[in-house]
């Protein structure tokens, strides 16, 4: 396991200390197993004695295990959300399989050595009994023919005709002409030259050159209704 780098007091030191020099190199014997105040002095080493520790590093849980060897081992989820009961049992697995060299600098300085040499063997798991075949087949429900009600269409609505206003007879001419002289208008010309029907008649008689009854130009020639 990776030794992390966290700073202790003084007092955890001391602890470790004297729990190495308590003689917890009690691997090597023939279960390859510890108790649980060697598993914390461990801890302690490894994570300051967290067990929910995990900094980032790839190494979580107070025995700083790597994703991989946690799998491996036994264990579920992530180390760092097993309890410290879990973690410990995942560490026994480790500890018979690979030794206290699994944690080399800790072990070392906890005076633990020796273990390992025990295949892992995961606990079958049992599969599961076969499902008991139903004694008869449930017959298919039959579907009622779906009726498709018949679309209404909206009523067409027909547009009124247009009433178109009534064509204007076209005005005949005489022939005869006039000059538009400065000051005329159609209205002083038609009442000059005494034309039925004023001014309306003689601008009906010329549409085609005035473009507005009351725009007329000097020098224009205009047609005489006849």
């Amino acid at each position: 396991m990776k030794n992390s780098k966290i700073t202790r007091n003084i007092g955890r030191v001391l602890a470790v200390a004297a729990l190495a020099g308590g003689g917890l190199a009690v691997a090597g014997t023939g279960a390859n197993a510890a108790d649980g105040g060697t598993w914390d002095a461990l801890a302690q080493c490894e994570s300051g004695g967290n067990w929910a520790i995990n900094t980032g590093n790839g190494y979580s849980g107070g025995l700083q295990f790597s994703p991989s060897t946690w799998a491996a081992y036994g264990g579920s989820g992530a180390p760092e959300s097993a309890s410290r009961e879990q973690q410990i049992a995942v560490a026994e697995n480790i500890l018979a399989g690979q030794g206290w060299g699994a944690w080399p600098s800790c072990a070392a300085q906890l005076g633990l050595s020796g273990g390992g040499g025990q295949a892992y063997t995961p606990a079958a798991v049992p599969a599961p009994a076969p499902v008991a075949a139903q004694a008869a087949e449930v017959a298919p429900v039959a579907q009622a023919p779906v009726v498709e009600a018949p679309a209404q269409q909206a009523p067409v609505e027909v547009a009124a005709p247009v009433a178109q206003a009534p064509a204007v007879a076209p005005i005949a001419v005489s022939g005869e002409t006039y000059t538009i002289e400065s000051g005329d208008t159609l209205s002083t010309i038609a009442d000059k030259l005494g034309i039925q029907g004023g001014w309306e008649t003689l601008y009906q008689a010329n549409v085609d050159t005035v473009i507005h009854p009351d725009l007329i130009f000097t020098g224009a020639v205009l047609q005489l209704p006849a």
